[in-house]
C-alpha cells in the first residue's frame, strides 16, 4: 500500500505541471501572422524608458524618451544620467538622420540605417527593427520557413524558422498560457548555427492606444549581440500608442556652425 501511495506522488509530482494546450494546434502561418499583427496594430509609439546600454567603453545607464511611427521614423533623446538634460538628440525620418550631441558639442547628418542605432546604443538594428522591438514584438528573419511545436512544461509556442535566402534561422518562445502568445524571446542564428541576436521580454501588460485598439507590451526587454559584445536592457517606463505624430516630431534644426561629430 505504501508503494503505491509513493507511486502515485511520483507520478503526480511529474506530471502535474505539465500545460495543455487550451486551442486548436496553430499552424505556422497563424504564429507568424500574429507576430507580425503586433506590429501592424501599431500605427505610433511614445514612450519613457531607462536603457543600460554600452557606449564606447563606458557602460551608461539613463532615461531615453522615445518616439516612432511606421515607416522607420524614429526619435530618441537621450538624457545625461546626472540630470534631466539632454545629452543626444537623434531623429530618423524614414530616409535620413540628424543628430546633435550636446555632451561633446557636435553634430552628425546621413543615412538612417543599422549603424545610425549602433552609434548610440552600440546594438546594431536596422530602424524598421528597433520599431518591432519597442512594441513588443520581434524582427523576423527574411523568406521563413518552419514548424511550431508545444512545450508542455513550460506552457510555450516554439516556432522555429529557416530563411533560404540568406541560411540563417530563428526560434521565437511565445506565450500559449490563454492564447497570450506574447513574444517571449526571439534568437536569430547566422549560417553557421551561432548566435547573432536574441531578444528577450518580461512582464507583459495591455495599454489601450489612442485608436482603442488593445496592445500588450513587456515590462522590460534585454537585446543582445554577443559578436559585438553589445546589449541593451529596457525598462520601458511609460507607453502611449496610435496617437497623430507629425513629420516634424522627426526633423531637427543643426545649428549652424556645429562641429561634426567623428
Amino acid at each position: 500500500m505504501r508503494v503505491t501511495i509513493v507511486l502515485m506522488l511520483f507520478a503526480v509530482a511529474c506530471g502535474g505541471s505539465d500545460y495543455v494546450r487550451k486551442y486548436p494546434e496553430p499552424s505556422v502561418d497563424a504564429v507568424l501572422g500574429h507576430v507580425t499583427q503586433q506590429t501592424i496594430n501599431t500605427t505610433a509609439f511614445q514612450s519613457e524608458s531607462t536603457m543600460d546600454y554600452w557606449l564606447k567603453k563606458d557602460r551608461v545607464r539613463g532615461t531615453v524618451l522615445l518616439l516612432g511611427t511606421v515607416g522607420s521614423k524614429l526619435r530618441f533623446n537621450a538624457e545625461n544620467p546626472t540630470g534631466g538634460n539632454v545629452a543626444v538628440d537623434l531623429a530618423c525620418d524614414g530616409v535620413g538622420y540628424q543628430l546633435i550631441d550636446y555632451n561633446n558639442n557636435c553634430q552628425s547628418v546621413g543615412p538612417c540605417t543599422k549603424d545610425t542605432i549602433a552609434a548610440l546604443f552600440q546594438v546594431e538594428m536596422d530602424p524598421v527593427d528597433f520599431y518591432a522591438l519597442a512594441v513588443g514584438s520581434t524582427p523576423v528573419i527574411s523568406n521563413p520557413t518552419g514548424v511550431v511545436k508545444w512545450d508542455k512544461h513550460e506552457g510555450h509556442e516554439t516556432l522555429t524558422l529557416q530563411s533560404a535566402s540568406d541560411q540563417r534561422s530563428q526560434v521565437i518562445v511565445l506565450d500559449g498560457v490563454d492564447h497570450r502568445w506574447d513574444v517571449l524571446s526571439s534568437t536569430v542564428y547566422d549560417r553557421f548555427g551561432e548566435v547573432e541576436w536574441k531578444l528577450q521580454n518580461k512582464s507583459f501588460y495591455e495599454v489601450t492606444g489612442a485608436n482603442g485598439k488593445i496592445i500588450r507590451v513587456p515590462k522590460k526587454t534585454h537585446f543582445v549581440q554577443p559578436k559585438r559584445k553589445a546589449d541593451l536592457a529596457i525598462v520601458w517606463k511609460k507607453h502611449r500608442f496610435n496617437m497623430e505624430l507629425g513629420p516634424d516630431k522627426f526633423e531637427m534644426d543643426i545649428p549652424p556652425g556645429l562641429a561634426e561629430c567623428p
